[in-house]
């Protein structure tokens, strides 16, 4: 994506989840915020659509603003490519508010994934003998019944268990716990469940960032990782892979205090960071869009292929500035 120009954004909300009909709100002026941290956590969006009427904010919100539960999809490109998505959800609150005195807005919180996460549960039996690849593909085929779509899945083991297991309750609990015990991470981004190897990437193509593709600033490394702002590229997803020009980087200074010294120093030595062409995996991102102002942004937190991730600065910190 070099020729980044001619931005094309459309957003889709449904009126009722019992029934398909959206309202395309492309042509308002919409500001978003969609971000995904490397906790487990849900995939979020905020959503601000301007100048709406009264009349379609009763249809969307309900009188009351109560009504919930409805699929919105925000979808991002330039003029030469197709719109991607880059948020899919549900609907769990609306607001209304007046930014100025000629200014009003229906904001839509959104987060996906999230009835696995909350509400799913699982009731199921495997007899002795079952791999632990087929008790995967057990959950993965009860998440389908709480409406997600199946994306990239990692092959687990062909050992079997000795006994019969009862999977009963949480089914993102069980899913956590299969997770963990085979070194794999779940994700439930855009409501499609895909999983990757802990120490791996997803097997989307590398996108290559340099000011001629749409960096903007220098990428900073920090001891939660490599910090890096470009112009918003719905290609760039979370476990996906970068790959940075290590000439333009800029090492955070080490710490002075004496408590902390050594601490994680090594982590904003460059050449502990990442190896010689500068790949990294995409460990938190956020998108920031303004339809008609000038924020345009993805904001990433980065780590280099293979290394270890620093999980609680980037949970904490995520991508926020």
């Amino acid at each position: 994506m070099t020729l980044q120009w001619k931005r094309k954004f459309r957003l889709t909300i449904q009126v009722d989840s019992n029934e398909p009909r959206a309202l395309d709100f492309s042509e308002f002026r919409c500001v978003f915020q969609v971000s995904q941290a490397t906790s487990e956590q849900p995939k979020a969006a905020q959503i601000f659509i301007y100048n709406v009427s009264s009349q379609t904010m009763n249809l969307l919100a309900g009188v009351d603003n109560q009504k919930t539960d409805t699929t919105v999809m925000l979808e991002c490109a330039y003029d030469s490519d197709q719109l991607q998505t880059i948020f899919k959800g549900r609907v769990f609150q609306y607001r209304r508010g007046r930014e100025n005195p000629t200014d009003t807005f229906l904001c839509v919180l959104a987060i996906s994934g999230d009835k696995v996460q909350s509400e799913a549960l699982i009731n199921q039996c495997v007899p002795s003998g079952t791999t632990i690849n087929e008790l995967g593909n057990v959950v993965v085929e009860e998440a389908k019944k709480s409406g997600m779509e199946v994306g990239e899945l990692v092959s687990l083991s062909t050992q079997s268990y000795p006994r019969g297991r009862v999977l009963f309750g949480s089914l993102h609990g069980y899913i956590q716990k299969i997770g963990k015990e085979n070194n794999v991470i779940f994700d439930y981004s855009d409501d499609v469940l895909s999983s990757v190897d802990i120490d791996k990437y997803s097997i989307e193509p590398m996108q290559i960032l340099t000011p001629a593709t749409g960096l903007v600033g220098m990428p900073e490394l920090t001891s939660e990782g490599l910090n890096v702002k470009c112009l918003l590229n719905p290609k760039l997803k979370r476990m996906g892979r970068v790959q940075v020009d290590m000439s333009n980087l800029v090492s955070q200074q080490y710490d002075i205090e004496y408590g902390a010294q050594g601490k994680d120093q090594v982590y904003k030595n460059p050449k502990m960071a990442t190896n010689a062409e500068g790949i990294f995996v995409i460990q938190a991102i956020e998108h920031n869009g303004d339809t008609r102002g000038d924020e345009w942004h993805t904001t990433m937190v980065c780590t280099a292929v293979g290394a270890a991730v620093p999980k609680s600065g980037i949970v904490y910190l995520a991508v926020g500035e």
